[in-house]
């Protein structure tokens, strides 16, 4: 073996560890980032984000680098895109979790409390300001650090790291000689004891932040409580007046029925009706508990969703606790999340552009051919970039047309309701009025057949005078008797003119119990969009159940998504002629065989769960699409998370 072979063999050993903890930094790296991004680091902690994705990025690419001082350098920012990562992960946590405590604060204050409690934030933006020399750096390290200790982070943070991170920053500046000269190696130290003390003070913050999370969750779901319970109290109030005029229409047929004996079957029908009324009045309550008991079930579930989101330690744990209390909020959330998705695309397009640029001015310059093709994917990212925002924004428009449409309808429903309970209290008083008019016209006939007892008596009482006057008798006999006969008829058109009114009256009931089955259903499908994505399409209701359901290349369920198919099918359950169709839908990495067979393992599995769950299987089908149908790119991650996707089809 010659001298060469010989050195060219110890160099190789002695890079292979290197390479190996590099690797190794790079996975870790990777795999925080991405706890961080489920955290919402793309909204909370967005400068960090960018800081460790462009580390990741740069080891990525020159790790493989002939030049021994690249390859050192990729090591260098792997290790620090690690730290950065875990940075990013603690202060996406500390300012999403001050996120959530403003959200219970808008709703203590909504009804009608009160919170004091104040919270340090920090600007996912912001501008760490390390400066451009060693010295500095140095310097800005050494204030992270001292900001940490003032935090109180040594005391509240087990694993603050804040003595290793201070033995960093020494060892940079004797490399550096105080900072009098600048050294790759220094600033590597430096910014690795800058994050790690970052890291230490957002964790002190978030303890801060989470201890008094459950005191204002407390805070809010009592003063809800007491809101539902004031809601309670009016609709018994209402009920118990509905009651007394219940009781009082009873009291005035009674009185009917102790005046005339002849209107005994036209009171017993009355009575019925109000038999009627009663057993409708208790069906009505005893609705209203079943509807207040679903209630109840719902909050349950809603519980038991987040609850097992805190047991599994999954990220979106505020996110899924918010989409049970505020279907508002959960829309803004979809809609902040494909802003920010729109907000990396074009990070990495500038990023792009930018790479492009240095490639042209570099001396020698880039080969034109591999230029020519870095400017067309530019050009056609843009495009990307162009079609994902009209989607977007279509899609937000179309969103915002039906929030509009369903608030119209509410109104409309409200407004018809009113005036439908108008008319049936008008109809009432007309039924009163007939009543009266009968009661009125059964009093003349009565005082009609005293005045002819009278004058049969008179008749009675003499003979003589029977003979002469029995002409002018007969005469006045049958006038009250016409007369008779004439209020009795009016009599009768009085009881035909109720039996209008109460069909009437009947007519609209059956129409208020149509809008009550709409509104129904309008809840319904408000409910399932609380839970996950829905649209309304020629097919039916579709309700999307994201790829993060299944772990890559698995089908089966993970807890958290089980809990959200448990919520769906209580909304299900509530009408028996529902029909749906689950289909499962890939993205085009791997074979369209294996995508085929994965998307029906998943489809298979939605639907199994919803068996399970209590709906009939005949009412449910299931089919594996793969990646036949995708609604978005697959050139772009995003694009690709969006294909992998569940639907259900949800028809009468």
């Amino acid at each position: 073996m010659t001298r060469m072979a010989r050195s060219f063999l110890v160099l190789t050993l002695l890079a292979f560890p290197a390479f190996a903890q590099m690797n190794g930094d790079l996975a870790q790296a990777q795999q925080v980032l991405a706890l961080a991004d489920s955290a919402g680091a793309q909204q909370y902690a967005r400068s960090l984000y960018d800081d460790a994705s462009y580390r990741i990025r740069f080891a990525q690419e020159n790790m493989n680098s002939t030049k021994p001082i690249a390859q050192e350098q990729a090591r260098m920012r792997a290790r620090e895109a690690l730290y950065a990562a875990r940075a990013t992960l603690a202060k996406a946590r500390w300012v999403g979790t001050n996120a959530a405590l403003r959200n219970l604060q808008a709703d203590i204050v909504r009804f009608g409390g009160r919170s004091d409690l104040r919270l340090q934030d920090e600007d996912s933006n912001i501008n760490y300001g390390r400066g451009s020399t060693t010295k500095e750096r140095i310097a800005a390290a050494q204030a992270a650090i001292d900001l940490a200790k003032q935090a109180g982070a040594e005391q509240s943070v087990a694993d603050n790291d804040l003595k290793a991170a201070q033995g960093a920053l020494n060892s940079a500046g004797k490399v550096s000689r105080n900072g009098r000269d600048n050294s790759d190696v220094a600033d590597h130290l430096a910014y690795i004891a800058e994050m790690t003390a970052r890291r230490a003070y957002y964790i002190s913050r978030f303890n801060e932040s989470a201890r008094s999370l459950p005191d204002v969750q407390l805070q809010r779901t009592r003063l809800a409580q007491a809101s539902s319970e004031q809601s309670a109290a009016n609709e018994r109030a209402q009920r118990e007046d509905a009651e007394r005029r219940a009781a009082a229409l009873q009291a005035q047929l009674a009185s009917q029925e102790s005046n005339r004996q002849a209107q005994a079957e036209e009171l017993e029908r009355l009575r019925q009706q109000v038999d009627e009324n009663r057993r409708a009045m208790e069906q009505r309550v005893e609705s209203d508990r079943s509807a207040r008991m679903t209630a109840e079930r719902n909050l349950d579930d809603a519980m038991t969703k987040y609850e097992a989101a805190v047991a599994s330690g999954a990220a979106d744990t505020e996110t899924l606790r918010r989409q049970v209390e505020d279907a508002e909020i959960a829309l803004r959330s979809v809609q902040d999340r494909e802003r920010l998705d729109e907000e990396s695309m074009v990070a990495a397009l500038n990023t792009r552009r930018t790479d492009v640029q240095t490639a042209q001015n570099a001396n020698p310059p880039l080969d034109a051919t591999i230029l020519s093709q870095r400017q067309a994917d530019i050009i056609r990212r843009q495009n990307e970039i162009e079609q994902f925002r009209a989607e977007r924004q279509a899609d937000v428009a179309r969103r915002a047309d039906i929030q509009r449409r369903h608030e119209t309808a509410v109104a409309s429903a409200m407004q018809t309701r009113a005036q439908a309970e108008q008319q049936a209290q008008v109809m009432k008083q007309q039924l009163e009025a007939a009543q009266a008019a009968a009661q009125q016209a059964a009093q003349a006939a009565q005082s009609a057949q005293q005045q002819a007892q009278t004058a049969q008596q008179q008749a009675q009482s003499t003979q003589a005078q029977m003979q002469t006057m029995q002409q002018q008798t007969q005469q006045q006999l049958a006038t009250v008797q016409e007369q008779a006969q004439k209020q009795q008829a009016e009599a009768e058109k009085a009881r035909e003119d109720a039996r209008v009114a109460q069909a009437e009256l009947e007519r609209t009931r059956q129409q208020l119990a149509k809008r009550d089955a709409e509104a129904r259903q309008r809840e319904m499908e408000a409910e399932l969009a609380r839970i996950a994505q829905t649209k309304r399409e020629s097919r039916g209701l579709v309700v999307t159940l994201p790829g993060i359901f299944f772990d890559t290349g698995k089908s089966a369920l993970k807890p958290g998504a089980k809990s959200t198919l448990s919520k769906i099918a209580t909304q299900l359950k509530s009408s028996d002629n529902l029909k749906i169709s689950v289909e499962g839908h890939t993205d085009s990495v791997g074979s369209a065989e294996k995508n085929t067979a994965l998307s029906e393992k998943r489809a298979e599995a939605v639907r199994d769960h919803l068996v399970s769950s209590g709906i009939p299987s005949d009412r449910i089908t299931s089919s594996g699409k793969g990646q036949a149908e995708p609604v978005a790119t697959n050139k772009t991650a995003a694009g690709r998370q969006q294909n992998r996707r569940v639907e259900l089809i949800i028809t009468q």
